[in-house]
């Protein structure tokens, strides 16, 4: 094994109710006062606009968002999110622990489907980033299941030196074994099908 590489939300960082606040902030400064319901409806057609793309833009994301909530945000409302998520993090030290233990033996990386400027920011707050050799977000890369996700890394290293670990199956897992890729499951469900893990500190006996 050469390569571990990871996906982040919900695999190392946990996605939160403060994701949801940073929105709410961003909205007021920008003074729309929408309601609450109206919020939500934002929140669900962001996370929905992965799944109707290959890469990740701003002008896509702000174009998706205005037509499926029938709003017209203003472009400054990308810039603005992007900013206010860099503080949404937490430190867990069994996360830190664990990528300090692989990166001594591992290169490490992180395939995500947000914006990368947003995730360096995270993980950096978090005090994680030291120990990634490269973060791909979809906007310099793909968004996933797209295989095309994945060439970043089989560039660098043949598939059977690399282990992928995320909480997704549809995005993570199942796409990361169709390239040839080794792969664990990040979840509580029980599956003979595929290597699981509960918590990422499982790792340091697996690897």
């Amino acid at each position: 094994m050469k390569a571990v590489i990871f996906d982040l939300d919900n695999t190392l960082i946990d996605w939160k109710d403060e994701f949801i606040f940073a929105l709410e902030n961003v909205l007021k400064d920008l003074k729309l006062n929408f309601s609450k319901e109206k919020i939500e409806e934002i929140n669900n057609a962001i996370d929905e606009s992965e799944n109707h793309y290959e890469k990740l833009t701003k002008e896509d994301f702000l174009d998706f968002v205005n037509r499926m909530c029938k709003v017209d945000l203003p472009k400054e409302f990308v810039d603005k999110l992007i900013e206010a998520q860099k503080e949404c993090s937490y430190q867990d030290k069994e996360v830190t622990e664990t990528l300090k233990y692989l990166s001594e033996k591992y290169k490490i990386y992180l395939i995500t489907n947000w914006f990368t400027e947003t995730q360096e920011g995270r993980l950096k707050r978090a005090g994680l980033l030291k120990y990634f050799t490269k973060v791909y977000g979809a906007d310099i890369n793909y968004y996933k299941p797209n295989l095309k996700a994945f060439e970043v890394i089989l560039k660098m290293y043949d598939a059977k030196d690399c282990v992928y670990v995320g909480d997704s199956l549809k995005k993570d897992i199942l796409p990361a074994l169709n390239v040839g890729m080794n792969a664990i499951w990040k979840t509580t469900e029980e599956s003979d099908s595929y290597q699981t893990i509960k918590t990422i500190k499982e790792l340091k006996n697996i690897l």
